[in-house]
């Protein structure tokens, strides 16, 4: 999870300035995917509302206290009201299949801001640039050899993101 973070940071300066996006993350779409496949045998999800979103921020920071690694990358979940993590890399490989076909359906209409490899693993980053308010909106980070998806729905500050970049 670490390394994942440390990627983000990273590349997050990088990707805006993509230029504005002609598509956007389609938050309900992907949810609702969420919601459906999350019946399969050996899917995983776990979703956080705004409420828990917030109470989790809370106790990483109080958890925290006295990293200033951690600090910093805490200043980049501020505007972060929900999170939903999904898994599917125990389900059978029918369903994975079928899992895998319908989150490139959906997100084939979204911007995606960067694809990485690492050894043959691929990332895809997609979310919102918006340019005028200087943040990346709807964060989704979709992993298809690892069979798992992570979305950060809120905003993360462009600002932040740079001063986190410049540090390390």
């Amino acid at each position: 999870m670490k390394r994942i973070l440390l990627f983000i940071i990273l590349i997050l300066p990088v990707a805006a300035f993509a230029g504005t996006p002609q598509k956007t993350v389609p938050r309900a779409d992907v949810s609702a995917l969420i919601s459906e496949c999350r019946h399969y045998e050996g899917a995983d999800v776990v979703s956080l509302g705004p409420v828990a979103t917030t109470a989790m921020k809370g106790l990483i920071r109080i958890a925290t206290i006295g990293d200033p690694d951690a600090q910093k990358v805490m200043s980049v979940m501020t505007g972060i009201h929900g999170i939903s993590v999904f898994n599917f890399e125990d389900c059978c490989a029918k369903d994975k299949a079928r899992i895998i076909k319908k989150l490139e359906k959906v997100l084939s209409g979204s911007d995606m801001l960067m694809e990485a490899s690492d050894g043959g693993e691929k990332m895809r980053i997609y979310g919102v640039v918006n340019e005028d308010a200087d943040q990346v909106k709807d964060f989704v980070l979709y992993a298809p050899s690892d069979c798992s998806l992570i979305c950060l729905f809120g905003s993360i500050s462009m600002d932040v993101i740079a001063k986190l970049a410049a540090n390390d």
